[in-house]
């Protein structure tokens, strides 16, 4: 079967390529600065409500994504995700009474940045909003709880396999594989008390898809606890007791999530204090429930925050926080690279302010940390090894907001907004936190406007950077300058009709940044010469402009970098990248949706003279061929050279997949879903390179299968 189709593979992509005319929407977003509006801002709001966080912009995927904190705890998962918003609708009360919530950018790397916080005023404890559960409740509605069990089991194969050369055999060739996941939730509110609880459990007859497979090999449990967490609630006083989020001084303890307990409760009505002792690493599984089993392996923090204003939360909050931690050489249960031990301990100050209205904005901190690097014969394999000193450093933060203008009205239907913003940020040599990301030696200070025209957005920023703090003669001082420009607007606002748009107005967007490296002066008593002095001008430009109209949409991107190096002996050595990229959507019937693409790039190498072109063309359907079934076909293709001709490659990719899903229910509280699935997948590579003398050819076909089945 799989030669047949392998003879037919290309007649078939052909058919499908001739249908490609342009990209598929990946770049559907205008590049500006996120900034997040919170639904609830401006006033209180009740126990049931539902919230919104609006973003300025959808979210790319290789920007991260976005989490929330509702006072300490993290309530990301329980928000639906759209492309440019987030939305909670209750599943289990709000907090009552006056807490924070902060928005977080988190990246690839675990770092959360903060983009936006935003007080939460909620004026009682009303139950949320009904949803299928079981739910006891007396007469006079003093009482609620919830239960919401789920299970997932299913059943993965791959039942046809096929491969070239030899060398590229795969472990397994064909498979049946059984999967679980479950999850038990529970909600009870009584008056002010309240408890809410959630197991998730996951598990695999495959071993090396467990959990803790890359821990503990061929002894980890096939079936594991993922993640839980317990909360007990008594008014404003909580205790958490699972995965947990902790900490707010981005150099201290920043977000720092882990298995542990913590306890939060109010001192006075302006003052409230939390603490937490949590595992120094991630974990899941059984053992090791709380996370505190090993002392040297854990972090103890604790956080006082006095609330000058008690009426008007974040008014003037004054935050001092504490922390104790030590790690052992152990990674992440999902992580693994070369680790040591460690030990810091801590003190931080934070501020938080802003006028009634939220014109003016601070937040502000500040943090030492003594860090110690113990020793570890592991490591040193019985040489001499110099030890680390322990020594004390300092960093710091303060990120400003002042809006010039807020909706000022320019016309009868337009008005404008100029905020800007002011951030700044030294971490002293050497500093080191064991529950924070922070990059030491730096200095950088960051001017931003924003301003808003009716639908019409432009942000310029000017950044400042520099090392070498302790400005040692001998270490090189580098130092960057960055500034950007990003404008967005859609044209219909400025030369169309807004009472009646024509889709011929495309949303456009342009951005500009241009970033300067280079070495401050050449290091004394060191092996350096002028020419290993750095001295680089980056530019990089990006363009989009989108159509939408009723049943098609249109989109052209233009990117053009230019690395323009003049270094000392090295002023040939630039590079310039260019790209032309189109799409086109069309959705000829409410079932159908079909996506074209083309990518066209060109990047030169000055130095060596050399062009390399990459042209790629893909096509995706979708096909909702019912209310139950579904057609999904996915066709692309690369070819990849360079212009003289002594080095080209070809790539191309075909997967189908159908899906079909089915339900049982008696009643809304026995009931289950199901989905079954066929998968293809076709990889075709040949690169050939005359210079190095090499041709490879690789060729990869599979088959899967899959059902599951969800229970309640």
């Amino acid at each position: 079967m799989f030669s047949a189709l392998m003879k037919r593979r290309n007649l078939l992509l052909v058919a499908l390529l001739v249908s490609c005319l342009n990209i598929d929407l990946f770049v559907r977003a205008s590049a500006q600065e996120l900034t997040v509006k919170a639904s609830f801002a401006e006033s209180a709001i009740s126990s049931g409500e539902q919230i919104t966080l609006q973003l300025s912009r959808p979210l790319q995927p290789s920007e991260g994504r976005i989490g929330v904190l509702i006072g300490t705890t993290d309530w990301t998962s329980l928000f639906s995700v759209a492309p440019d918003a987030l939305v909670y609708t209750p599943q289990m009360p709000l907090p009552a009474g006056e807490s924070e919530v902060i928005v977080y950018l988190v990246t690839g790397e675990n770092d959360w940045r903060e983009i936006a916080r935003f007080p939460l005023r909620v004026l009682d404890a009303q139950p949320a909003t009904p949803q299928p559960q079981d739910t006891m409740q007396n007469g006079n509605g003093s009482r609620k709880m919830e239960f919401k069990p789920s299970l997932t089991i299913g059943i993965k194969s791959q039942a046809a396999e096929s491969h070239f050369p030899q060398e590229n055999r795969p472990e397994r060739e064909t498979f049946a594989d059984f999967t679980l996941q479950g999850s038990l939730q529970s909600n009870f509110t009584r008056g002010a008390f309240g408890s809410e609880m959630q197991f998730d459990i996951a598990g695999s007859s495959y071993r090396n898809e467990a959990l803790r497979f890359a821990q503990e090999g061929n002894r980890a449990p096939r079936i594991d606890l993922a993640s839980y967490l317990l909360q007990f609630q008594a008014g404003k006083a909580k205790i958490q007791m699972g995965h947990i989020a902790y900490g707010a001084n981005r150099h201290l303890i920043n977000s720092f999530s882990s298995r542990g307990v913590s306890l939060t409760f109010p001192i006075t009505r302006r003052a409230d204090f939390s603490i937490a002792a949590m595992n120094g690493s991630s974990i899941v599984g059984w053992d090791n429930f709380i996370g505190l089993s090993r002392r040297k392996h854990q972090m103890v923090t604790g956080t006082l925050g006095v609330e000058i204003f008690p009426e008007r939360p974040g008014g003037l909050r004054i935050e001092g926080g504490l922390l104790h931690g030590s790690l052992l050489p152990i990674n992440n249960f999902n992580q693994g690279n070369i680790t040591d031990a460690e030990q810091s301990k801590g003190v931080s100050v934070r501020v938080i302010a802003s006028d009634p209205s939220q014109r003016i904005r601070l937040d502000a901190g500040f943090a030492r940390s003594r860090f110690n690097n113990p020793s570890d014969p592991l490591l040193n394999q019985s040489f001499n090894v110099v030890s680390v000193t322990e020594d004390a450093r300092n960093a710091r933060y303060i990120d400003a907001g002042f809006d010039i203008l807020r909706d000022r009205p320019v016309s009868a239907t337009r008005k404008a907004s100029l905020t800007f913003n002011f951030r700044h940020e030294t971490v002293a040599p050497l500093f080191r936190s064991v529950a924070a990301f922070t990059q030491a030696d730096r200095f950088q200070n960051q001017f931003e406007a924003v301003a808003n025209i009716a639908d019409v957005t432009a942000t310029v920023s000017h950044w400042r950077y520099n090392d070498n703090l302790d400005r040692i003669p001998s270490i090189l001082k580098t130092l960057t300058r960055r500034n950007g420009v990003i404008i967005g607007a859609p044209l219909v606002s400025l030369f169309g009709d807004r009472a009646n748009p024509s889709p011929w107005f495309p949303r456009v967007s342009y951005g500009y940044d241009r970033t300067h490296q280079f070495g401050a002066s050449l290091p004394l008593n060191s092996d350096f010469a002028i020419s290993h002095v750095p001295d680089q001008v980056s530019t990089n430009q990006n363009a989009l402009a989108e159509w939408q109209f009723q049943k098609a949409r249109f989109g052209y991107r233009f990117n053009h970098s230019f690395q323009n190096n003049q270094q000392t002996g090295r002023e040939l050595s630039d590079l310039r990248n260019l790209v032309n990229g189109f799409t086109i959507g069309v959705t000829p019937h409410a079932k159908v949706d079909l996506n074209f693409d083309i990518s066209l790039e060109s990047a030169k190498n000055f130095e060596t003279d050399r062009i390399d072109r990459l042209n790629r063309v893909g096509t995706n359907v979708n096909w909702l061929s019912s209310n139950r079934s579904t057609l999904t076909a996915t066709v692309s293709t690369i070819f990849a050279g360079d212009v003289a001709g002594a080095s080209e490659s070809r790539n191309l990719e075909l997967d189908v997949q159908w899906s079909y899903r089915f339900a049982l229910e008696r009643s809304r509280y026995r009931k289950v879903q199901g989905q079954f699935f066929v998968r293809y997948a076709n990889r075709y590579a040949r690169s050939l390179d005359s210079l190095f003398g090499f041709n490879n050819l690789t060729k990869f076909q599979t088959l899967n299968l899959g059902l599951s089945f969800t229970f309640f």
